[in-house]
């Protein structure tokens, strides 16, 4: 399935934010402290705001989520008795994916990314994410819910919501990051 950007951001404006994550967030620099610079990928969930198409391959027993943005491969694993404990941390984090009827539900953990959105709210690494891609009954749209808990972020859990619309024959082009020159 290809989807092309629709309407919707992800970001909150304001959130349940512990006195810490208040205090980091307000410590934030824009100009140093940046969430992705240049052609540097994006982690979970920064990279799940970008503007591009995303793909849904199957694969075996996962589900690769091509993001066209930094050329992103985000595999879901789809085994009922995958487990994640031992794995590293990734800027994407290990995610364990299964159908509640048409909708995709995906958990996402061991999260190596140190931010949730790109004004600078802090994210540690008990982060869990927990996914839900929707398409509605007529196909034209991709809802996505995302509930992420993180005890030493937020006061409770925070949802955010976006959508992508269907177009038919987009499709995730290679990223192609180009660095402006200087001066320019």
């Amino acid at each position: 399935m290809k989807i092309g950007d629709g309407p919707g951001g992800l970001w909150k404006r304001d959130y349940p934010l512990t006195e810490a994550a208040r205090k980091a967030r307000a410590s934030w620099n824009s100009l140093t402290d940046t969430v992705a610079a240049g052609c540097d990928p994006k982690g979970m969930p920064t990279i799940m705001e970008e503007p591009y198409p995303i793909e849904f391959v199957k694969k075996g027993d996962a589900i690769v989520l091509r993001l066209e943005e930094y050329d992103t491969a985000r595999t879901i694993n789809m085994a009922p008795n995958a487990a994640f404990d031992t794995l590293p941390p990734t800027l994407l984090g290990r995610s364990k994916g299964r159908w509640e009827g048409d909708t995709l539900v995906v958990t996402t953990n061991r999260i190596a990314w140190r931010y949730i959105d790109p004004t600078g709210v802090p994210q540690s690494s008990s982060s869990t994410m927990v996914g839900r891609f929707t398409p509605t009954s007529d196909g034209t749209r991709l809802n996505y819910t995302l509930t992420i808990t993180d005890p030493q972020t937020f006061t409770q859990p925070v949802e955010l919501k976006r959508s992508w619309v269907w177009r038919p024959g987009e499709t995730v082009k290679p990223y192609n990051c180009v660095m402006p020159r200087k001066g320019l």
